[in-house]
């Protein structure tokens, strides 16, 4: 690739979109739309050194919808999502600013064992002072920190001595005095599918319990996993479901959202649209307006199939999603939730619109701990220390720091 008298074609991950500089790359080419203007300014950055303009192409794939599929199949998401994030940046400058964690728990465990380990011995409340008052932690307290220890003890990665001081545990060892240790971000670790005996496939980060999972040309309804051995129990069911990458599809903020809620129900044009992308446009607009999308966020999919589009980003989508599913599938007559993350929720319910509108505004009032939002044997480990982490912190990790509780109560609350 640095070798600039012949031409040379690369096809990669997102491996390539940071911290490197491969010489004089005359343009880059996107398969569907990123996540976050982010990564599309990082990917373009890879173009345009040496005295040449950034250029950038994006490829937008779509499969051929059955005559009679439903309108949610019917929008093409990825165009409207690509759109989005070129003219969040160049209209208005939009970046996503980075997000506030209060529970980084994988990333206590690295900092309190790589204390112990180049300190020595220390007394716990010595080692207390030294982790929480990294600015990282200011929300995490000393009852927590308290427990954590205790967690750590009772695994063997730390060790008290006869002098009331820790150190470093036997079972630790190999993980702190491994060079990857140094690096906090996780490597992606295949998970075994099984169902019954059989095994499926591989997945890398799939989706909790109670989600669905594609693999192996079928659909599963996932029953349990085991986060330290790897392996995803299924059991099979009917239905759809798109390809899961990991926790959610991406990091997608609600600007992008209601940026894409924009575009589709204008008539603004885009230059940079070639005529193909440009009548996919106008004829999703075309639809979504016959459809009435822009009148309700809750639109009728005809008897008793409903489909919510919250226009929010990834992590309030995941809220509401749970705010459905627990707070409304048992006593509202809500059931088959289904979802295509953050773009729609589809459901079947025998009440009418205005019932269900009221039912969910009345969710979003509703006060209850974010916690309860976690499905039943769930245990949210993404990160790459979270398998050192107790299960209760995890919950708590997840629970306040992905789902965003509050974004997803105010539009339920709002509507219309």
């Amino acid at each position: 690739m640095k070798d600039e008298s012949a031409p040379c074609h690369t096809v990669t991950t997102a491996t390539l979109e940071l911290g490197i500089d491969i010489g004089k790359l005359e343009r880059a080419f996107q398969i569907d739309a990123p996540f976050t203007v982010s990564a599309f300014l990082q990917r373009m950055g890879r173009t345009g050194r040496r005295g040449l303009p950034p250029e950038m192409r994006f490829v937008f794939r779509e499969e051929p919808v059955e005559d009679r599929a439903p309108l949610p199949e019917l929008i093409p998401w990825k165009l409207l999502q690509g759109i989005a994030i070129v003219t969040l940046y160049a209209e208005d400058r939009f970046v996503e600013p980075p997000r506030h964690i209060s529970y980084p728990f994988s990333l206590l465990y690295h900092q309190t064992m790589a204390i112990l380990s180049y300190s020595g011995e220390l007394l716990p409340s010595e080692l207390a002072r030294r982790v929480l008052s990294l600015s990282v932690f200011s929300d995490i307290s000393q009852n927590i920190f308290r427990d954590f220890l205790k967690h750590l003890i009772g695994i063997g990665h730390i060790e008290p001595t006869a002098e009331g001081g820790l150190i470093v545990g036997v079972k630790a060892e190999k993980v702190v005095n491994n060079y990857k240790f140094f690096a906090t971000f996780k490597e992606n670790e295949e998970f075994s599918v099984h169902c019954g005996s059989e095994e499926l496939g591989t997945v890398v980060a799939p989706p909790p319990v109670g989600e669905r999972l594609a693999i192996a040309g079928r659909v599963w309804d996932i029953k349990d996993i085991d986060i330290r051995k790897k392996q995803v129990f299924v059991t099979p069911v009917k239905g759809v479901v798109p390809a899961y990458f990991g926790l959610c599809p991406g990091d997608i903020h609600t600007r992008v959202l209601e940026k894409m809620r924009d575009i589709l129900f204008s008539d603004k044009s885009y230059p940079f649209l070639r005529p193909g992308a440009a009548n996919r446009l106008d004829e999703a607009r075309r639809l979504a307006k016959l459809s009435k999308m822009g009148e309700s966020r809750l639109v009728s999919l005809g008897g008793d199939a409903w489909c919510l589009f919250p226009w929010l980003g990834t992590y309030a989508f995941m809220a509401c999603e749970r705010i459905i599913k627990i707070k409304l599938g048992g006593k509202a007559d809500i059931k088959y939730v289904e979802s295509s993350k953050p773009y729609f929720i589809e459901f079947k319910s025998g009440h009418t619109r205005d019932e269900l509108i009221l039912m969910l505004r009345e969710a979003a009032r509703e006060e209850f701990d974010a916690e309860t939002l976690i499905f039943p044997r769930e245990e949210p480990a993404f990160d790459k220390y979270d398998e050192f982490v107790p299960e209760a912190l995890l919950k708590r990790h997840f629970a306040h720091d992905v789902l965003d509780i509050k974004g997803a109560k105010k539009m339920l609350s709002e509507l219309e």
